[in-house]
């Protein structure tokens, strides 16, 4: 029985002395801040952990010496070695931005444009060099003064204070798209010229779509 319980001793005393504990922190190189939910693993094993809120991590490994493979989603993967005493710290690890695996991204936009003669909406179209000739000094909705169905009204206040009325309608009743993409107000669906200063430079065409019809790329308006 004396034996027995020497063995179980000495078998308990082996795994106890045969973990070691690494500790470290792993810092994004670009941000010099600490890298959150960053892979760590032992070399040659399923033993690893994650870095917690503050990039530390403690990982008990089984070998006095080695190596851990460190890894975080668009960071260069980097191997820290280890030993020499046990409760090794590691300290900062910086890791250095992986630019090759940062892919492209290329956004593809579709302006819902009517062709003429091609779809059965009332539709005005107002070339680039009709915008130029026509813009002067007045603000861009002037620019579309005379085309049928629209007024426009100049107030007596500041710059961009004019209102384009379609067909009776004000402009919260009006959709205003550039390139597609709707452009009034969030909250109360006005639209504001004086954020628009600049368009008598840059745009190649004013569309006016007027009646029934239908667009794939704003909500609806009369």
């Amino acid at each position: 029985m004396r034996s027995l319980y020497m063995f179980i001793f000495l078998l308990f005393a082996g795994t106890v002395f045969g973990q070691n504990t690494v500790s470290g922190v792993v810092m994004d190189g670009d941000l010099n801040e600490p890298l959150i939910g960053a892979t760590v693993m032992e070399r040659g094993t399923t033993n690893g952990t994650i870095t917690g809120a503050d990039g530390t991590f403690s990982l008990n490994v089984s070998t006095d010496a080695g190596t851990l493979v460190i890894s975080y989603v668009g960071f260069e993967s980097m191997n820290a070695a280890f030993g020499g005493e046990r409760g090794y710290s590691l300290g900062d690890m910086v890791m250095a931005t992986d630019a090759s695996s940062l892919s492209e991204v290329v956004i593809t936009g579709v302006m819902d444009i009517v062709q003429d003669r091609r779809t059965p909406v009332a539709v005005s179209t107002i070339s680039s060099k009709e915008i130029q000739a026509a813009a002067g000094n007045v603000e861009f909705p002037e620019v579309m003064k005379n085309t049928p169905s629209i007024y426009v009204a100049n107030q007596a206040g500041g710059y961009g204070d004019s209102e384009v009325f379609t067909r009776g309608f004000d402009q919260t009743n009006t959709a205003f798209l550039l390139n597609g993409q709707p452009i009034n107000g969030m909250e109360d669906g006005k639209m504001y010229w004086s954020n628009w200063s600049g368009m008598t430079d840059v745009a190649s065409a004013v569309q006016v779509q007027r009646g029934l019809g239908s667009s794939k790329l704003a909500i609806s308006s009369v």
